[in-house]
């Protein structure tokens, strides 16, 4: 597995989100590096990660950072980065000293007693296809993420550059990304957390409703939340600074 580590300071390691690699958090991570040692993850298959049959086995991803990051550091993770970075704190309790959720949420699928996620139609749409066409699927993704944010085409084209930095992710990859996308429910995991828990969401995310926020507190008194007005599915990017001066102070405090 990629991982390039950068900056000085405290660890803190980043995940990014489905179909995406490390290199999405370019304008973040060189002004966290200024104060944090940073580990950017390339997700199996993604970025310069290469891919193996069942990398994306949640118990064999799990694994797999746990032998290649810190003892204990600061986690964040970004949507699909966010859900794993739940499940290695509920696996892994004593190496993360604090959780940062950016556009992230424990369930992304509606379930009977969760309606404050998609229909899991809309990930199986992806699913069904990205065989057909993983480029037009991959920008319609891209598009989604961007929409309803007051910088969608900023939004738009640097996602759009920083995905061309590195080749496209991996077939197989994508589909266990979704998979787990589906598949995944963290909820009784967030709510046993000890590490506290900040969750940035934008207003408009079009992925995760802004509800979601208000279910987890009433979860566990371990969250604290902001929502970003005019953010969508990526406010690191449309609202780097908000996000940086949150990142921040939540971990020093």
């Amino acid at each position: 597995m990629h991982i390039k580590k950068m900056g000085k300071g405290p660890d803190l390691v980043m995940l990014h989100g489905w179909s995406m690699h490390s290199a999405v958090w370019h304008d973040l991570a060189e002004s966290l590096a200024q104060h944090f040692t940073l580990y950017l993850v390339d997700l199996p298959g993604h970025g310069q990660s290469e891919w193996q049959d069942n990398a994306l086995n949640l118990d064999v991803l799990l694994a797999n950072l746990a032998s290649e990051l810190p003892k204990s550091a600061y986690w964040l993770g970004w949507s699909l980065g966010g859900l794993i970075s739940i499940a290695f704190a509920a696996q892994f309790p004593e190496r993360v000293k604090k959780l940062v959720l950016l556009a992230a949420t424990p369930c992304f699928v509606k379930k009977a007693d969760w309606s404050c996620a998609m229909e899991p139609e809309v990930f199986q749409a992806f699913s069904d296809n990205l065989a057909e066409n993983q480029a037009d699927t991959l920008q319609h993704f891209l598009l989604l993420q961007a929409r309803g944010s007051s910088h969608s085409r900023d939004t738009i084209r640097q996602l759009t550059e920083q995905l061309a930095i590195e080749k496209p992710p991996v077939a197989e990859a994508l589909l266990a990304g979704l998979h787990l996308l589906i598949s995944t429910d963290m909820r009784t995991q967030l709510a046993m957390l000890d590490c506290p828990i900040m969750m940035i969401l934008g207003e408009h995310d079009t992925l995760i409703p802004s509800a979601m926020l208000d279910v987890v507190k009433q979860m566990t008194n371990n969250v604290q939340s902001i929502l970003l007005k005019g953010a969508g599915h990526a406010p690191f990017i449309s609202q780097t600074t908000e996000c940086l001066q949150a990142i921040e102070l939540f971990i020093d405090e």
